[in-house]
């Protein structure tokens, strides 16, 4: 058995409801995490210690909100989205409403607001997100994958 399926997830009764409801499965938050961890892919928030990863896989892109600790992980958040996030974006950096306080884990700096371009259904959008400066590693928060992501989504499926 690898080590990936003996890391421990800590996951509250409230949360575990949540996942269900989402359909993200337990074996989907360690490859989301496993992944992360190999390769320090992940975003950091410095005040609260919390990680963010994301790994995109076929059809779907899970997002895992976690803290590691001595017994494994304590997942605090998943959701996931259907568009895909290209590569590549190269455009120029845009002030933030209010700093941004996640850092990219393999760069060590601070995201900064970017022009990233998703795809779903042969649809492209050009949307302000955070990401890191260096890598590019973008960030998508949970209220703009379930409520306005889910909704763009929706309403290009209904077309």
């Amino acid at each position: 058995m690898s080590d990936e399926h003996q890391t421990p997830l800590q996951i509250d009764l409230q949360l575990q409801r949540l996942l269900e409801e989402r359909g993200i499965r337990q074996e989907t938050l360690l490859q989301v995490i496993s992944s992360a961890e190999a390769d320090l892919g992940f975003h950091t928030d410095p005040v609260t210690g919390h990680r963010l990863a994301y790994r995109s896989l076929p059809q779907v892109t899970y997002w895992v909100e976690y803290q590691k600790d001595a017994q494994g992980y304590t997942i605090l958040s998943a959701y996931s989205h259907r568009m895909k996030i290209l590569e590549g974006f190269n455009l120029p950096p845009k002030q933030a409403a209010e700093p941004l306080i996640w850092r990219c884990a393999a760069c060590e700096v601070a995201l900064e607001i970017a022009t990233v371009k998703l795809v779903y259904l042969d649809e492209t959008f050009a949307v302000d997100l955070p990401a890191c400066p260096r890598c590019q590693r973008v960030l998508i928060s949970e209220e703009n994958a379930v409520q306005k992501m889910a909704l763009a989504e929706k309403m290009l499926e209904d077309k």
